[in-house]
């Protein structure tokens, strides 16, 4: 039996309703399926802990029994708004995994799970965001695993941009899933952008048809939002700093502005960048009355909550998910889920199968940080090519039917 400290979640007793989740899941994940059936034989994880930040709900499920029936030792805290409580407890009973994470939780309660993660001294780690690497390089408290960890894999885009920008001085490879081109197709593109359209639909029960729409930002996943949006018969408008990226969502047949003069009509604005205060105090003030707002880009704080707050006279949730801000100039605005990842916040995230192609990515690129870290460069990189092209092939024989 696990000990109390060996992990934090919101009720054990809904274990048996999370491994229902999960074997559901299970049944439509074919590749996970066989990599199971090989790890178990293989053991490539034997002996080693692997500590990971990633959203904790049944497809992570699967991944997790991968990991563990291949040798591991698995310690997991999810991101804020996100969890599957009973998948949580799911995870702690039935797969003795230490678990760290609530739906509930904070980002403040966000970092002291990665504490927690961390604590159990992994030799992986595999990240979402970079916010174990983060304190891994800068809390002293950390620093003796500088020299223990073995290498990584970062999911995000925003991990990436992290990774390359702010921590210059890396100790260990990291594979970078999202270089990927099936992660960036097929995960954000299609995943993704259904996805996010389906949950915001879903969650407020209102027509997407004839809606004007506002995507900030046209990379793989906000040109997949956009393209759902458009497939619903929305009237979507792109926008993006950069030229060229401004430039396809033109060449695509979509509108492109500035974002200020877009907002005025827009009924929804959902951001799409994966970077800080996307939308701040004179974005809000700009926008119509009764408009839509959500982040599908990564962190809560793409979306300056605080600055909402602070242009507001009050706040109540008005149905579930969907909080109502009263401006004191009298107009509302309302926002999804805490600005937290709408799609996982307000739904259930991706479709299984692509999740199934995206976790069978990182399956094999720990693998190959454990049986040959060595042959890995100590820097950000790419999945190696041979990996990628047999998850790909995996994909096709499970989907394509002759």
């Amino acid at each position: 039996m696990l000990d109390t400290h060996q992990y934090s979640i919101a009720d054990i007793n809904l274990a048996d309703k999370g491994i229902k989740r999960i074997n559901w899941a299970k049944a439509h994940m074919p590749i996970m399926q066989s990599l199971i059936e090989r790890l178990e034989k293989e053991q490539p994880f034997k002996g080693l802990t692997i500590g990971i930040c990633l959203h904790v709900e049944a497809k992570t499920g699967v991944w997790l029994e991968a990991l563990t029936k291949g040798g591991a030792k698995i310690a997991i805290t999810g991101s804020p708004g996100s969890t599957q409580d009973e998948t949580a407890a799911a995870l702690v009973k039935y797969m003795n995994v230490s678990v760290f994470s609530r739906r509930d939780e904070s980002f403040e309660d966000h970092i002291a799970y990665c504490k927690n993660v961390l604590e159990m001294k992994p030799d992986i780690i595999a990240d979402n965001g970079a916010d174990l690497h983060e304190l891994v390089l800068t809390d002293p408290k950390f620093k003796a695993l500088q020299k223990v960890i073995i290498g990584a894999t970062e999911e995000t885009t925003t991990g990436a941009n992290r990774l390359r920008e702010d921590f210059t001085s890396q100790l260990w490879p990291t594979l970078i899933i999202n270089d990927t081109q099936s992660k960036r197709i097929i995960e954000n593109r299609y995943g993704v952008g259904s996805s996010v359209v389906e949950s915001i639909a879903h969650a407020t029960n209102v027509m997407i048809h004839g809606k004007k729409v506002v995507v900030i930002g046209y990379g793989y996943c906000g040109s997949g939002v956009a393209q759902r949006f458009r497939g619903m018969g929305a009237h979507v408008t792109v926008v993006d700093t950069n030229p060229l990226t401004r430039l396809e969502a033109h060449l695509e047949g979509f509108q492109t502005a500035e974002l200020i003069s877009t907002l005025q009509d827009a009924d929804f604005v959902v951001s799409v960048v994966g970077r800080d205060n996307i939308l701040t105090t004179e974005h809000f003030s700009a926008m119509k009355n009764n408009v839509l707002v959500a982040n599908a880009g990564h962190f809560q704080r793409e979306i300056d909550v605080n600055a909402l707050k602070n242009l507001s006279n009050n706040s109540e949730e008005v149905i579930p998910k969907i909080n109502k801000y009263q401006l004191k100039t009298g107009k509302n605005i309302f926002l999804m889920s805490d600005a937290n990842l709408v799609n996982l916040s307000a739904g259930n995230g991706n479709p299984i199968e692509v999740m199934d192609l995206g976790l069978a990515l990182q399956t094999l690129s720990l693998e190959k940080i454990a049986l040959d870290s060595k042959a890995l460069k100590n820097i950000p990189q790419p999945v190696p090519f041979d990996i990628e092209m047999k998850v790909a092939q995996l994909a096709c024989d499970n989907w394509i039917t002759h």
